[in-house]
């Protein structure tokens, strides 16, 4: 058994505190040493101490050990007094210790039960309900929910322009003409409709292929035990004294040595395969036939094809430019379906309705409802 160290506890009737443990009665009112719970004066509960951080640890002489008992004390069920293990009958009123079941711990974890349903079952005090403290951060919380709703709410409201006029419209069709042309290519395939030119072995790729090893060393680190240190837990022995409890953890240092290793060496091996050296025949985009105007009367152009030549794919694209009547802002170009397109004359006064996020802007009415889609040319 480790050393003992002197316990105190305090009278929950007068108040008074730090009483020895070894002392069975309250000195200031006589109240016997009842359900209290006992305390270290210089080590808090749960703390440990170094071998050179016991100096103010108050240890028992080894005379005084002699007569403290192993055991817990046992707690009178008649008097709520504590007693001590060696004691037959209780010392403050005399009841037999046989109609007494409970010692020192177990009256402390039903103090422990007691006291905690108490305050589980307590109300919250008005003070704290109402305490400004806890209300300021959600005050907080709340203002900055409330400043990013405002930003959302902003950034994707609408905008209607109510003072532009359409100052022209334009159109461009642009279709694009295909020519049938004879190219060499070379592949590891020869494709359907190709002109074998030539064909030959060549490189088609390389693969990694382990050829040895190789012996070199490393330098690695790992960690060893130095040595052991002692430190000190003190167990509350349920009658006035604590039990010092040594204990030895290990203290590591870092030890490097050198490993030899063998690592792989990889050479690129080439693989070969048939390359095709072949001529095709391919129809592939070779010219633009574009007609434009400033007008509604929109046209494809017409297309003058040579014997080798086809139509492509087509493009078509419709727009109008408006400007501010009311203020100096430079002009602005849109673009628009044909059908929408049709319906924008110059000199027409237009809404044009836009998210204040950037979003594409569209053709409105007055109060801001949709009628058409627009792209803006940037």
């Amino acid at each position: 058994m480790g050393k003992l160290v002197m316990g105190y506890w305090d009278c929950p009737v007068c108040g008074s505190k730090g009483i020895a443990g070894n002392v069975m009665n309250c000195p200031s009112c006589g109240r016997a040493r009842g359900d209290v719970q006992f305390y270290m004066k210089n080590v808090a509960e749960g703390e440990s101490r170094e071998e050179n951080e016991r100096g103010d640890i108050e240890y028992l002489s080894e005379e005084q050990a002699k007569y403290v008992s192993k055991n817990p004390d046992w707690y009178c069920s008649f008097c709520n007094s504590l007693n001590s293990d060696n004691a037959e009958t209780c010392s403050n009123c005399g009841a037999s210790r046989e109609n007494s079941e409970a010692n020192y711990f177990e009256m402390l974890k039903k103090k422990q039960e007691r006291e905690a349903a108490e305050l589980a079952a307590r109300p919250a005090s008005p003070a704290a309900r109402t305490a400004p403290s806890s209300k300021k951060p959600l005050l907080i919380i709340l203002a900055i929910l409330a400043v990013i709703v405002g930003v959302f709410v902003y950034l994707n409201g609408n905008k209607t322009s109510s003072d532009l006029k359409v100052s022209s419209v334009g159109w461009t069709r642009i279709i694009n003409i295909e020519a049938n042309k004879q190219y060499s290519e070379s592949d590891w395939n020869l494709p359907d409709g190709a002109e074998l030119v030539n064909q030959k072995q060549e490189i088609h790729h390389y693969d990694s292929v382990l050829d040895h090893y190789e012996s070199r060393e490393v330098q690695r680190s790992r960690q060893v035990v130095d040595h052991y240190e002692t430190y000190y837990t003190y167990k509350d022995r349920g009658n006035g004294t604590f039990e010092e409890i040594s204990h030895e953890r290990p203290v590591y240092t870092t030890e490097y040595y050198t490993e030899t290793v063998r690592e792989p060496v990889y050479v690129q091996v080439p693989r070969y395969a048939t390359k095709y050296y072949y001529t095709i025949w391919r129809w592939k985009p070779e010219r633009d036939a574009e007609a434009s105007g400033e007008d509604h009367n929109a046209a494809w152009p017409e297309l003058n094809l040579a014997e080798n030549e086809r139509e492509g794919q087509r493009r078509e694209e419709y727009r109008f430019t408006v400007e501010h009547t009311g203020k100096k802002e430079a002009p602005v170009t849109y673009r628009l379906a044909e059908s929408a397109w049709r319906n924008v004359n110059p000199g027409d006064p237009i809404f044009i309705t836009a998210k204040r996020s950037g979003a594409d802007p569209y053709i409105s009415d007055a109060k801001g409802n949709k009628i058409a889609d627009l792209e803006r040319v940037r």
